[in-house]
């Protein structure tokens, strides 16, 4: 483990070991929680703003997917998933059919 030398405003080191003697632990420890979830929360939050940013990408494909979407009844998940279930020679209309009459009510006459 390494050691580091920091500087800490007076007033929040007497909270940090005014917290540590009421916790019944070493000042160092509380430092290092702290740190580990300030580390782990600036992860979640970049982690949360690349997932918000590719939403905003796949959001922009699909509008402009829409114009020229030739089966609008199926949406690109159950297309992935059809996809995944497809024989390599099935073409874009069978998978739409096939997933079409898998549904409840629809494609059984």
């Amino acid at each position: 483990m390494a050691k580091v030398n920091v500087y800490i405003p007076d007033d929040l080191l007497e909270q940090v070991d005014v917290d540590a003697l009421s916790l019944g632990r070493s000042r160092s420890s509380i430092v290092q929680e702290a740190l580990a979830e300030y580390v782990a929360t600036r992860s979640e939050v970049e982690r949360r703003t690349g997932v918000e940013r590719a939403i905003g990408i796949a959001d922009r494909v699909a509008a402009s997917w829409s114009e020229h979407d030739t089966a609008p009844e199926v949406g690109a998940s159950d297309f992935l998933i059809g996809l995944r279930h497809a024989s390599e020679s099935d073409s874009d209309a069978e998978i739409v059919r096939r997933i079409l009459s898998e549904r409840p009510g629809e494609g059984r006459e």
